[in-house]
């Protein structure tokens, strides 16, 4: 689960607004200590606008004071707000109150609201993290990316071994389900709360349910480092890693490390790559927006280090999402090869047709129509363009 800086704001005749952190992802901060003049007007217009909403929408006789919960009475809205301090970006939700659903795990606040547009949107410490609507672009990308570049090298693979680390909400492994290929699914997830709460009100909440899901509720980079020490291992044909952002700016211009920094530590990814070596798997990992000045430069070092390692060509794809900063959000995708085998026997060398980037496109093609299933998002055509990136993207990536 992707967790971005947020705020919430809760609005009754006059600007209410709450901060929390947004642990174990990243933290929030207040919006108010940092104000310059121009942010202020902006707030006292969202404020006037927003005492004309509610005045509209509630009762004047009606009690304006805060309960229990938090939550204001009388009003039945309020809006996440994401905060990207470092190119001065704000942008907000709207949702329903109360909460659809609302719980304290052992790590953070969950919850899940609704929105008129959006749907469903699931909340962790006041941090967006998805929307019913948009969330098909996010996990469709991370689900099918991967499973069909590796089909279309390995068509007569009928048994695939699948790893997510992360993904609590439980998308990518539904559809991660829709390929009958896919025989087994290792899905490792921290926090068991997260789980549950998405068990019970995300509309993909039979992905558990499946005999060929294996759920282990523990640390990613934990179970990656005993498997990958597990000399009777056979590998994974795919590994997926839905993982939190592993880092953010602080006031003073540095990188302050957050807990899921360790899995894009180069000794966490060089596990990944010996559990995909065996079987010359697929990694797919969540890598941030190019939007973002210090993402950008992390998207390279990560591409950098991945490249270092073994992995076979790794690329940056971009991704569409509305309610995630800037709108853009990308992954870092690579193949694993297994360079200890010779031309007689390396499954790699079983290639034919249009193989850019080591992909055959016109299998992906073929095989994504042979499907009855549907996606909203993600076809091939789309599939293979999401590697066209803006030229000065290009450049910060890819040139030394």
């Amino acid at each position: 689960v992707v967790a971005k800086r947020s705020s919430v704001q809760t609005w009754s005749g006059w600007e209410q607004l709450r901060t929390s952190h947004c642990l174990p992802a990243r933290p929030c901060r207040s919006l108010i200590p940092k104000m310059n003049p121009r942010t202020w007007l902006i707030l006292v217009v969202l404020a006037s606008l927003a005492s004309c909403a509610v005045a509209s929408a509630s009762p004047s006789s009606e009690d304006d004071s805060t309960g229990d919960d938090g939550n204001v009475k009388g009003v039945h809205w309020t809006t996440i707000s994401e905060e990207e301090d470092e190119i001065g970006f704000i942008q907000g939700v709207v949702v329903d109150l109360p909460p659809v659903a609302s719980l304290e795990s052992k790590y953070q606040k969950v919850e899940v609201y609704s929105s008129n547009h959006f749907g469903r949107v699931f909340v962790l410490d006041d941090c967006l993290q998805l929307t019913e609507r948009d969330a098909p672009h996010y996990n469709e990308m991370f689900a099918h990316v991967p499973a069909f570049e590796y089909l279309s090298r390995f068509p007569e693979e009928e048994r695939l071994k699948v790893l997510v680390i992360g993904g609590g909400d439980g998308y990518v492994v539904s559809e991660l389900l829709k390929h009958p290929t896919v025989e087994a699914i290792d899905h490792i997830e921290l926090d068991e709360g997260v789980i549950e709460v998405a068990k019970k009100h995300l509309p993909w909440k039979g992905a558990w349910e499946s005999p060929k899901v294996n759920l282990v509720v523990g640390d990613g980079a934990e179970f990656v480092e005993r498997q990958s020490s597990d000399s009777s291992h056979d590998g994974y044909n795919i590994i997926i890693q839905d993982a939190s952002d592993p880092f953010w700016i602080g006031d003073d211009g540095e990188e302050v490390l957050l807990p899921s920094h360790v899995l894009y530590t180069e000794a966490h990814l060089t596990r990944i790559h010996e559990l995909l070596r065996k079987r010359e798997g697929v990694f797919i990992m969540q890598a941030e927006t190019y939007n973002i000045p210090s993402n950008l430069k992390a998207i390279k070092r990560w591409r950098e280090v991945l490249q270092s390692i073994g992995f076979d060509e790794p690329r940056y794809g971009s991704i569409s999402i509305a309610t995630y900063p800037t709108g853009q959000i990308g992954f870092l995708v690579a193949h694993a090869k297994d360079n200890t085998c010779d031309a007689a026997t390396c499954k790699s060398d079983e290639r034919d047709g249009d193989m850019k980037w080591g992909v055959n496109w016109p299998r992906v093609e073929s095989q994504f129509k042979q499907h009855v299933w549907k996606t909203s998002y993600y076809h091939p055509s789309l599939h293979k363009s999401s590697f066209d990136l803006p030229f000065w993207v290009e450049k910060s990536i890819y040139e030394k």
